[in-house]
C-alpha cells in the first residue's frame, strides 16, 4: 500500500512509503503528484510550459507504467479524483471541444491509453 506521498518540486523528486521501503523517483521539472489508492498508482505531472505537458504513472514499486503528452491541442491542467476514487487528469484546450474547454481523462490500464470521460465543470 502506498503511503506518505511527498513531492519536492524544487528537487524534482517524488517519494512514498510502501511497506517498510521508501521509494524515491527522480522526475525532471516536476509540477504535481497524487496517489491513486484504488489502483495503487502514483500519477505525476511535469514539464510545465506554463501548464504541464507530461503525465507519468508509476506502480507502487516505482516502476514507470505509462507516459504521455496531452491530447492534441491540450495541456494537462490538474489531477483530481472521479466518483470511483481513481485519479483522473483534467486537460485544458485553448479552443472549446464540443462546447467545453476542460475535459476529464482517465488512464485505461487494459488499453494502456488515456480515455476521455467527459467535460470538467
Amino acid at each position: 500500500m502506498i503511503k506518505n506521498l511527498i513531492f519536492f518540486k524544487e528537487n524534482d523528486l517524488v517519494q512514498w512509503a510502501r511497506g517498510a521501503s521508501n521509494i524515491l523517483v527522480s522526475m525532471p521539472f516536476l509540477d504535481y503528484a497524487m496517489v491513486d489508492s484504488t489502483r495503487q498508482l502514483v500519477f505525476t505531472l511535469s514539464e510545465p510550459k506554463p501548464l504541464p505537458t507530461v503525465l507519468t504513472i508509476f506502480n507502487a514499486q516505482g516502476e514507470k507504467l505509462f507516459w504521455s503528452a496531452p491530447p492534441e491541442g491540450a495541456f494537462f491542467y490538474y489531477l483530481t479524483f472521479n466518483l470511483s476514487k481513481e485519479v483522473v487528469v483534467v486537460c485544458s484546450y485553448a479552443e472549446k471541444q464540443n462546447g467545453w474547454h476542460e475535459w476529464f481523462y482517465s488512464w485505461d490500464m487494459k488499453r494502456n491509453a488515456l480515455s476521455q470521460l467527459g467535460p470538467a465543470y
